[in-house]
């Protein structure tokens, strides 16, 4: 090879390699510093991608096993109530088997049904108060269900003749009727009342406070019942409005005549007049005036398509007493499935008010009477046992839940440090490797330099 000084190739292919062994030890090092192998798209894209895919779905499993756990905890809260309600229970079976007995004097019976009525009252209490974050454990007697607290409300069709029955649990009973009314004795509900006004009615007529209103319902508690014609809710639907929601899909709808009109591709449409519609009837009605399928229902809300609206007022016929739902606790995990649900209309969600255990009204204040509440009370205490094992059994159910989705994102974990994680045995053994190279390259380049200094001694 002939000398020259135009281009040191040795030097050249020298600086060339110390260029990658710098890159492949600054990688070691990367690799080495962060735990991982993959710390770019670069390092390897197809293990990135599978990585993120399993940090994602352990993430989600490591959440859907706290979400178990909160509802076992929930269920606990229910548990342990249900405990204290068979504290209670037990001690009325005392009392109503020392009631039955004949030897009492009329103070003493008085004095056990005082305390007896207590209890049931106790019972009640903590079926209505119950809860885990803001939420019943227990399920409510939900007598009505309106689409809004706030609406006027109105007693049957709003004749003389409607009225309502409300029934305490100690046996009492209270008329209430429109203020259009002639019932004697009966409470009028005025013009325009809300649900707030029905309650206030309800509970004036007890001294106690059994109604209240919650989430657009009229919540009955302590063993009251209510009973008679339905209630009308006056509904005013808000200009251009793209959904309405109906207190419940059992209810039923009147319009006037000109009352409600949908609009769409700016041609607005009034409804025929209609008597007593079911939501499927009122959705049938907006569709066939706008032309096309505009609404669609979803559970108790008619969805308006983009470019229809609503406008206008109808009346709604709230469902008959005491089939309005009330919250329900659902357990979401990680497949898109709901393991366990609780709400007032499935088994799973325990009610353990003196109406549902069969103890409203009872007493102890006569040797029968006693007798017959010592009956009631024993069945109480199997209902509230079958309960129990009704929560128990989910709350088994739950924790496996829970179980289950720890073990499988720990094993997702697993597999994604198997994915990125560094093999610190092999990446040291690189990074003395390339630490040799970088000395050796080093000195190779300074080699190459200096053999083409020797040309220089040929012009001495």
């Amino acid at each position: 090879m002939s000398l020259g000084v135009l281009n040191n190739i040795s030097a050249v292919y020298a600086q060339n390699n110390l260029n990658n062994t710098q890159s492949s030890l600054s990688k070691t090092l990367q690799e080495l510093s962060s735990g991982s192998r993959i710390n770019s798209g670069a390092d390897d894209a197809a293990g990135l991608s599978l990585a993120d895919g399993l940090q994602a779905s352990s993430t989600a499993l490591s959440q859907s096993a706290s979400n178990a756990s909160e509802g076992v905890d929930f269920l606990q809260v229910a548990d342990g109530a249900l405990s204290q309600v068979s504290s209670l229970l037990n001690r009325a079976v005392t009392l109503a088997t020392e009631a039955s007995n004949g030897t009492l004097n009329s103070s003493q019976v008085g004095a056990a049904d005082s305390e007896y009525q207590k209890i049931l009252t106790e019972v009640d209490t903590i079926n209505s108060n119950t809860e885990y974050n803001g939420i019943n454990t227990f399920a409510t007697n939900a007598a009505f269900t309106v689409s809004s607290a706030s609406d006027a409300i109105t007693i049957g069709t709003g004749t003389a003749s409607d009225a309502l029955t409300v029934t305490y649990s100690d046996g009492t009973t209270l008329s209430i009727q429109n203020s259009t009314g002639t019932t004697s004795g009966a409470t009028d509900l005025k013009s325009g009342a809300t649900l707030s006004d029905l309650a206030k009615a309800i509970n004036a007529g007890s001294g106690t406070s059994v109604a209240s209103v919650q989430n657009n319902q009229l919540i009955l508690t302590g063993g009251a019942t209510i009973t008679g014609a339905s209630l009308t809710d006056a509904v005013t639907v808000a200009s251009k409005s793209t959904t309405f929601t109906a207190g419940s899909s059992d209810d039923t709808f009147t319009t006037s005549t000109g009352g409600l009109s949908v609009t769409y591709n700016g041609t607005t449409t009034a409804l025929s007049a209609a008597s007593n519609e079911s939501m499927s009837a009122l959705l049938s009605d907006i569709n066939s005036k706008a032309g096309t399928t505009v609404a669609t229902l979803s559970g108790n809300t008619i969805v308006m398509s983009t470019g229809a609206t609503l406008s206008g007022s109808l009346t709604e016929t709230a469902a008959s007493a005491n089939t309005g739902t009330n919250k329900s606790v659902a357990i979401f995990t990680s497949d898109g499935t709901i393991s366990q649900s609780y709400n007032n209309l499935s088994s799973d969600m325990v009610d353990a008010s003196t109406s549902a255990l069969s103890l409203s009204g009872t007493k102890l204040t006569d040797t029968t009477s006693a007798q017959t509440a010592l009956t009631a009370i024993n069945n109480a205490i199997t209902t509230v046992a079958a309960d129990r094992g009704t929560v128990g059994a989910n709350i088994n159910t739950l924790s496996a839940v829970e179980d289950v989705m720890s073990t499988q994102s720990t094993n997702t974990l697993s597999a994604e440090n198997d994915v990125t994680a560094t093999d610190y045995g092999s990446t040291t053994s690189a990074m003395s490797k390339y630490e040799i190279l970088t000395q050796t390259g080093i000195a190779a380049l300074a080699q190459a330099n200096s053999v083409q200094q020797e040309v220089t001694k040929l012009l001495q």
